[in-house]
C-alpha cells in the first residue's frame, strides 16, 4: 500500500510518499507525481516514508526527471531512507538526481533564485 500526501512550499509541491513503490502503485504513483510538477515551478519528493522501490519506481522517477528537464521545472528528491539510496545508488539513478538531507532543504535547492 502507498499515499501520497500533496501539500505547497513557497514555490515547490510537496510530494510525501509512504509505503512501497512497486507494479501495482506505478499508475498512481506517476499519476500524482505527474500532477505536482505540472502545477507548480518545482516538485520536492518526500521520500521518508518509502519502504521499497522496485523497478516500476525508477522507471516513474526517470519519467519524471525527463519531464521535468524538458519543461524546465526542478526536481528533487528530500529525505531518502538508506535502503531506497541504495537501490537508486547500485542502478545509477541517484546520480540523476537533485538529493537533499531534507525536504527544508529540497526546497532550498528548488528555488528559481538558486541557479
Amino acid at each position: 500500500m502507498m499515499t501520497i500526501t500533496t501539500t505547497t512550499l513557497h514555490h515547490a509541491a510537496i510530494a510525501a510518499v509512504a509505503g512501497d513503490i512497486t507494479h501495482a502503485v506505478a499508475d498512481e504513483f506517476q499519476s500524482a507525481l505527474l500532477s505536482g510538477l505540472k502545477g507548480s515551478d518545482a516538485l520536492v519528493i518526500d521520500c521518508s516514508g518509502v519502504n521499497v522501490l522496485t523497478s516500476a519506481g525508477l522507471r516513474t522517477l526517470l519519467l519524471l526527471h525527463r519531464e521535468a528537464s524538458t519543461s524546465g521545472k526542478r526536481l528533487a528528491l528530500a529525505s531518502l531512507p538508506p535502503g531506497v539510496r541504495d537501490v537508486m545508488d547500485v542502478t545509477g539513478f541517484l546520480d540523476q538526481f537533485l538529493t537533499c538531507a531534507s525536504v527544508a532543504d529540497a526546497v532550498a535547492a528548488t528555488s528559481p533564485s538558486n541557479p
